[in-house]
């Protein structure tokens, strides 16, 4: 064996044992997002099970019901009291036609469920159809799996709706009915924290429960709106996920900044955009596409097939989702922001007629495994 020393690495000993070298630090591993495969919603039941527990709601009729929070339609649904044995919830989302036939237009219809603390989070948002195609026997059905909201859907609980027209009449409006299914099961994991990130439909600024896109001086960057978010993620926290509802809405000619030679197609509506997340100060490389493709949406009235910001006529919105992987040091304290491409509004208020805006629900469900 060698045995021989070299002078170097006798220096070198010397230093580590007078505690003289300082021990490189470790660097903390990064956050990584990763786009979930999920489908927003499904057109026919996913489930070959039958429900343990089915509860509907009633028929709600669909009218301006008014712009804040505090007009939003409440109604109560008897919920299962106890949930720990239902390991999947889906919602049976059903619009129909009151009366004659269902309202003209194609507005924005939400539903919110309301947790323990009195706070709200949106369970679903759907558009209605172009209704002058279709009589009073019309109706359509949707299914969304919402089996993460599972510690709110229990009990005696209050849910909202809004919606955002004004083509109601005694004889003729849309409708929504919603039925909660259970199915029996273990659940693979649990919802251990819920958080809302950001809420435009409860501080929008455009009269139309959104925020306006692109006015000087209405940045929708701005900390009271997208801006950057501190997140305190509880210890027993394994897994986080994202629940990112943006919809686009309004016929604004202003300008991309940074797309050159890009000529804006009604914005927000009908122009496609991009989100980017940035997780404690470092950009990811994922990106949310605000766009979606209304060639094969069902026949009806109107505009049906153009595509849209992320919703199509008749239909429930399309919803995203994200995982947020860890670093090996677990959650803690992180923040997150999300920025839109830059645009430029030619309107000068927030609340002008057409202006560019986003309906903008974001929230983080954290799990035990």
């Amino acid at each position: 064996m060698n045995r021989r020393v070299y002078p170097a690495m006798v220096a070198v000993l010397a230093l580590l044992m007078c505690g003289c070298v300082e021990e490189t630090p470790r660097i903390p591993t990064p956050y990584k997002v990763r786009q979930i495969n999920r489908l927003p919603f499904y057109f026919e039941n996913p489930e070959s099970r039958t429900a343990a527990v089915s509860v509907t709601s009633e028929e709600h009729r669909l009218s301006f019901f008014g712009w804040g929070e505090q007009t939003d339609k409440a109604f109560t649904m008897q919920l299962p009291d106890d949930v720990s044995s239902y390991n999947r919830v889906l919602l049976e989302y059903r619009m129909g036609a009151w009366e004659k036939m269902p309202g003209e237009w194609d507005n924005t219809t939400m539903l919110f469920v309301e947790n323990k603390d009195g706070e709200r989070f949106e369970i679903a948002r759907a558009i209605t159809p172009y209704g002058n195609s279709f009589g009073s026997l019309w109706s359509k059905t949707f299914w969304l799996d919402v089996t993460e909201y599972l510690p709110m859907l229990q009990g005696e609980t209050t849910f909202y709706l809004y919606y955002g027209g004004w083509d109601a009449t005694d004889k003729r409006a849309h409708t929504v009915t919603v039925t909660f299914h259970y199915y029996k099961g273990k659940r693979a994991r649990n919802t251990v924290f819920v958080h809302k990130l950001y809420d435009s439909s409860r501080d929008g600024n455009s009269g139309y429960r959104a925020w306006c896109y692109g006015v000087a001086g209405y940045d929708i960057e701005a900390e009271e709106r997208l801006g950057l978010r501190t997140i305190e993620v509880p210890e027993n926290v394994k897994s986080l996920e994202l629940r990112v509802a943006i919809t686009g809405h309004g016929h604004d000619q202003g300008k991309f900044v940074e797309r050159v030679g890009y000529r804006t197609k009604n914005a927000a509506e009908f122009d496609e955009n991009y989100y980017k997340f940035v997780v404690n100060g470092e950009q990811q490389e994922a990106e949310g596409y605000i766009f979606y493709d209304n060639s094969t949406n069902y026949k009806q009235a109107g505009t049906y097939l153009y595509d849209r910001a992320n919703w199509a006529p008749g239909n429930p919105i399309n919803v995203q989702y994200w995982s947020i992987e860890a670093p090996a040091e677990g959650y803690g304290t992180m923040t997150l922001d999300i920025n839109l491409d830059k645009f430029e509004s030619k309107m000068t208020e927030p609340n002008a007629e057409g202006v560019a805006q986003y309906i903008t629900e974001v929230f983080l469900f954290g799990f035990d495994k």
